[in-house]
């Protein structure tokens, strides 16, 4: 019996041995390889990396981009097809890598603009091109303000913010007009008319205003669908660069100012203002827990939020606020005039008007279409007829080349019916606008929207609110 358990145990001890060599699976020795060259070391990752990635560092860095506006609120919430390229992380990615002005749809999962919306790593050798090393483009930038036609180069860095901080045009490729009218009296007369039209919708001013003379700016014009005298919030670059206002013939306008050249030479970046010293002071923007907003909490760095004490050191300690006023002023001014000329109707709580403080941005004045979206001249007594004042988006609607029940384009307008808001008739001019009045209409808008109150270039602020004052006073 001792025999047989020895037998069975020497057995198991060789199938262990056999398994265990064939798991190995250890064939021959092969040639012994040629030596390699030799070459120089690469980046320590402790020297290169952990500049920026410990822990300590990027805690900070995460705790200041909360403070960002482009962390809360808005600017990243809108994941639709239109909105998505610069409102989500996903958006800027996507238009980033493939060049195109919009994404391909809508990405209801997207993720906000957060690190990697701006970062990325295409190398390490960080003594060289850094910028273009660690940004996800310093690519030139196709201004959507000239249909995407031509680039301009802002520098490495600014063709980043850039991408998205520009005036933005069309978010439509075709208009299909739907009455909801239910009698032939008003301003369509066929009810429940569906028409197709392709536009080309000219992103920074309604009408085309090249090779135009002083004696044009007198002609009246009409408006027309998608078309309007507003400028999407944004739009810093424009200002910076000292283009893209409505510019009146015949006067002069200077774009270049002390921050467009540093030291005489090198191009100011975006940063060296907002993303300056880490300090202490007033967020305007970030919103406190009862709803209102300012707060004293951290500046500068990667809350995007200038520390005004460091401009202090260059500037002096009030240049800031003068600026902001003297163009406030302007603003006041420019509102006063067209509320007079009833291009514009004050800012009303009832029948109450709201004076209008452009420095916490209250009791804005709202332009008055002189015509409905169908050409109808509005009139300046209310009544019960109505028209189509209201241009809102759908998701789906009939249209196209032939309009069909059948072919549904995405990413429509349309037109709803409403009377004349009894508010809105005694404000109105009662005829058609003129280019100039619409300049100075945009103008207005164009100021409002940048949101720096001419910080990014007083000189030419200056030049295109006044000149849009004096058009209007008839000088």
């Amino acid at each position: 019996m001792k025999l047989k358990n020895y037998y069975q145990l020497l057995f198991l001890a060789f199938i262990i041995l056999f398994a265990a060599q064939s798991c190995v699976k250890q064939g021959p020795l092969g040639l012994t390889g040629a030596n390699g060259t030799n070459g120089t070391n690469g980046k320590d990752a402790n020297t290169a990396c952990l500049k920026c990635h410990t822990t300590a560092v990027m805690d900070q860095k995460n705790a200041e981009y909360k403070l960002s506006k482009h962390f809360f609120g808005t600017s990243s919430a809108r994941n639709t097809k239109y909105c998505a390229r610069c409102h989500t992380s996903d958006g800027f990615k996507e238009i980033t890598a493939n060049g195109k002005f919009v994404v391909a749809n809508d990405i209801p999962t997207a993720e906000r603009i957060n690190c990697s919306t701006c970062h990325t790593h295409s190398a390490f050798d960080f003594a060289g091109d850094t910028a273009s090393y660690i940004l996800r483009t310093t690519s030139p930038i196709a201004l959507n303000y000239y249909n995407n036609s031509k680039t301009e180069d802002f520098g490495k860095i600014d063709n980043l913010c850039i991408t998205c901080h520009q005036i933005r045009g069309a978010t439509t490729v075709a208009i299909a007009l739907k009455s909801k009218l239910d009698n032939t009296k008003d301003s369509l007369t066929s009810a429940g008319a569906l028409v197709y039209s392709s536009f080309k919708q000219l992103p920074f001013f309604p009408f085309d205003n090249s090779a135009k003379s002083a004696a044009d700016m007198a002609t009246t014009v009409d408006f027309k669908v998608g078309q309007s005298v507003a400028v999407h919030d944004g739009n810093q670059s424009n200002l910076f660069k000292g283009i893209n206002g409505f510019e009146y013939p015949g006067k002069t306008y200077t774009r270049t100012w002390q921050h467009s050249l540093e030291a005489g030479a090198n191009p100011f970046t975006c940063i060296s203002c907002h993303m300056n010293e880490v300090g202490t002071g007033m967020n305007k923007k970030y919103p406190n827990s009862d709803g209102t907003t300012g707060k004293v909490t951290t500046i500068g760095g990667h809350t995007l939020v200038p520390n005004e004490e460091k401009c202090a050191s260059c500037h002096k300690a009030d240049h800031l606020a003068s600026t902001q006023n003297a163009i406030d002023g302007l603003l006041m001014q420019l509102a006063n005039r067209l509320v007079a000329h009833k291009l514009f109707k004050p800012s009303l709580s009832g029948s109450t008007v709201v004076p209008f403080d452009p420095a916490s941005e209250t009791g804005t004045p709202a332009a008055i279409p002189a015509q409905d979206f169908y050409g109808a001249l509005l009139p300046t007594t209310p009544g019960s007829t109505l028209y189509g004042l209201t241009l809102v988006s759908a998701n789906s609607i009939a249209a196209g080349p032939a309009p069909s029940a059948t072919l549904n384009l995405t990413y429509v307008s349309t037109v709803t019916m409403k009377k004349d808001a009894a508010t809105d008739a005694p404000y109105r001019k009662g005829s058609k606008w003129t280019y100039g009045e619409l300049g100075a209409a945009y103008n207005f808008g164009f100021i409002m929207s940048e949101l720096s109150h001419g910080i990014h270039n007083p000189t030419y602020a200056q030049q295109i609110l006044q000149n849009s004052i004096d058009y209007l006073d008839g000088k």
